[in-house]
């Protein structure tokens, strides 16, 4: 949040600058000081959005800790921990594994077809095709060390709240803008684990995350009746959102 804040500020100290001396300012740089003002603009703003969203992260984490808004809570065994990661790291690089081989044919399809279609620019074609196959296969990697680095033992506590959930430390967010909580699901194993699914509405459209929680016996609060609370949460956030466009719609009536 520090660095956005940060970048938000000189792009808000550049205009700020326009205001006070924008002849000089247009006197050095020329026709390079709108170039530079435009992209102040985008960066105060997206500074801002960036910053809000960290401290949206910051409250729900803040929350969570201080037992607000949760529906269950437990500490995971070290050996139940360890079966659960090489669970969830089986069935996470086999997702990506199979985006990437996918992703992998498209670039073969699509640079392939162009260097068939003109044999003069194939050269580049096939070098731009090589370079985008090897920078996916970086980020598949640096994906999975990822993957590898949260789910290594640290505090082993699980926090399922109804803004978001924590897993080892690792925090995950629905309550935030143009994100959403979808599904809940429970599996009775072995090992036992409860799969939570939110969403967020990306460039393409939705897009959606599950998050594997290793799911041990913590008394009378059972898997079904933690999935239980979360839909029942997620149905009274979409039959608020429902009331609030029926309100919105609804026409006011005028006074005689």
């Amino acid at each position: 949040m520090a660095i956005s804040l940060a970048v938000a500020g000189a792009a808000f100290l550049w205009l700020l600058g326009q205001w006070v001396a924008g002849d000089e300012i247009w006197t050095a740089l020329g026709d390079a000081t709108h170039a530079i003002t435009l992209l102040s603009i985008f960066l105060l703003i997206a500074g801002l959005t960036v910053a809000l969203l960290f401290l949206r992260f910051w409250q729900v984490r803040a929350d969570l800790l201080a037992n607000r808004y949760v529906v269950a809570r437990w500490t995971v065994e070290p050996g139940q921990f360890r079966a659960f990661g090489e669970i969830a790291s089986a069935r996470d690089r086999a997702e990506k594994r199979w985006a990437l081989l996918v992703m992998l044919g498209f670039i073969v399809l699509i640079f392939g077809a162009f260097a068939l279609f003109d044999p003069e620019v194939a050269p580049a074609m096939l070098a731009m095709g090589v370079a985008l196959a090897l920078l996916m296969a970086i980020a598949f990697l640096l994906g999975q060390r990822v993957q590898r680095r949260q789910l290594r033992p640290r505090s082993r506590e699980v926090i399922v709240g109804t803004r978001g959930v924590m897993v080892n430390d690792v925090l995950h967010v629905w309550s935030v803008p143009l994100s959403w909580l979808s599904d809940v699901s429970a599996d009775p194993g072995p090992p036992p684990t409860l799969t939570i699914t939110y969403a967020y509405l990306g460039r393409s459209g939705p897009q959606y995350v599950d998050v594997m929680l290793p799911l041990p016996a913590i008394g009378d609060e059972t898997g079904e009746t933690i999935v239980a609370r979360l839909l029942a949460y997620r149905g009274r956030g979409v039959r608020q959102a429902k009331e609030r466009t029926r309100r919105a719609a609804r026409p006011s009536k005028q006074a005689d």
